[in-house]
């Protein structure tokens, strides 16, 4: 459960002052300024390749513009910087230009104490990075014909590498049929390729109506993944995202007091995602371009704990389990331990090697209460590796997003499964 600041909150100060709160322009969620333009190339002139307009993601859900109006000869910039909706943050859509300094391979935009950093990547898109202190925060960016960005119909590529599609499921709700959607990043080549299926967590309190209709993916380990011969598929639980239905895990008799800390509402609001989980993959799992093989399962926070679960209750479709910082309930709730636990016992079933990622200082679930649920995990039976990493004071939720500390690890997991 994600009850604290992330890093992709404070992205909304970065528009607060001075910046525009209107335009004349709105491209698919985010406002440009009327008279915005890319600046004018010479072929083969110095800077030629950073001339253009690009579109990504902040953290995979905050639209983002990058325009580079002028370059200088010594390498100064002038740029148009644009976000849309962070509905986490409460800040709405805006835009404003900005000084910049290109050097080399990388250009820098400074506006305050914010930092964002652009790399040119070897495929010619952007590598983006904000900086505030000990928060950090990246996107991956392509370019952007400026022509068809702004025509009043565009349909925008925000994400490099991934398609949103829709899963046609057995699921009925109201009588009607549940369609989920899902974010898949392919390899290259033919296929069929073995699949992975990465489950995302909560919204935090469950308060924030806006937050569910978020769609959540990564594409740090996505790309990790498909680097690895891995298709990779996001899918969103009922109601999240673009997913039809009701978004019902586990929240209180008045829905607007968020998720509630009863046992027995959480645990039956986990037997529902669990549901939507199962729904997912016996989909994916007849797409053409997928092994007739075991799948590897994943997730972050409540996503990490479903996984294990999933995986005790259909221990013959996974050859593998990689659960990030997983939990149901913050240690915080009164039934914690004893909701955690038997969510993690479920996946005690499953009779091969499982990989528990941890940060320290989670806020939501520490060292000592989630490795206190592995022994659980192991005292039930079920086998695995726990592993703790340092992280910044309140970070050590956010693990998946520093892949310097688990590509190590999880490499030689993967390794370890074939």
């Amino acid at each position: 459960m994600i009850r604290g600041l992330h890093g992709l909150v404070l992205l909304a100060f970065l528009v607060l002052a001075p910046s525009a709160v209107a335009a004349d322009l709105v491209v698919d969620g985010v406002p440009l300024p009327s008279d915005a333009k890319v600046a004018a190339t010479t072929p083969g002139g110095a800077f030629e390749q950073w001339k253009q307009a690009w579109v990504g993601l902040w953290s995979n859900r905050i639209k983002h513009i990058l325009i580079v109006e002028a370059v200088e000869a010594d390498g100064a910039a002038r740029v148009v910087y644009a976000i849309g909706d962070n509905a986490r943050a409460g800040r709405p859509a805006s835009w404003r230009r900005a000084d910049a300094t290109i050097s080399g391979s990388t250009l820098h935009v400074r506006i305050a104490q914010y930092m964002a950093s652009y790399d040119m990547a070897g495929d010619g898109g952007l590598n983006a990075r904000f900086e505030l202190g000990t928060f950090t925060d990246r996107a991956e960016m392509t370019k952007a014909d400026m022509a068809s960005l702004t025509r009043p119909d565009a349909r925008v590529a925000w994400l490099r590498g991934g398609t949103f599609e829709f899963l046609q499921t057995g699921l009925v709700e109201d009588g009607k049929p549940v369609r989920l959607e899902a974010v898949v990043f392919r390899p290259d080549g033919p296929g069929p390729f073995p699949l992975a299926v990465i489950n995302h967590g909560s919204t935090g309190r469950g308060t924030n109506e806006t937050s569910f209709t978020e769609t959540w993916s990564s594409t740090l380990l996505a790309r990790f993944l498909n680097d690895r011969g891995w298709i990779v598929a996001f899918p969103q639980r009922r109601g999240r995202g673009k997913s039809d239905g009701l978004y019902d895990e586990g929240f209180a008799p008045n829905r607007k007091a968020g998720y509630s800390c009863n046992a027995e509402i959480s645990l039956g609001g986990a037997d529902r995602a669990l549901a939507d989980v199962e729904a997912a993959i016996s989909v994916l799992m007849q797409r053409p371009d997928v092994a007739k093989a075991p799948i590897l399962i994943g997730g972050q926070s409540r996503g990490g704990v479903l996984s294990i679960a999933y995986a005790g209750m259909h221990p013959g479709q996974i050859a593998g389990v990689v659960n990030f910082v997983g939990g149901w309930l913050s240690e915080g709730c009164p039934g914690s331990i004893a909701v955690n636990r038997a969510l993690f016992e479920r996946g005690a079933s499953f009779d091969r090697p499982t990989i528990w990622l941890y940060g320290q200082h989670d806020t939501f679930y520490s060292i000592p209460f989630s490795r206190e649920n592995f022994a659980a995990f192991e005292n039930a039976g079920g086998k695995g590796q726990f592993l703790e990493f340092e992280a910044p004071a309140g970070q050590g939720h956010f693990v998946m997003g520093r892949p310097a500390l688990w590509s190590g690890p999880l490499e030689d997991y993967l390794k370890s499964l074939r």
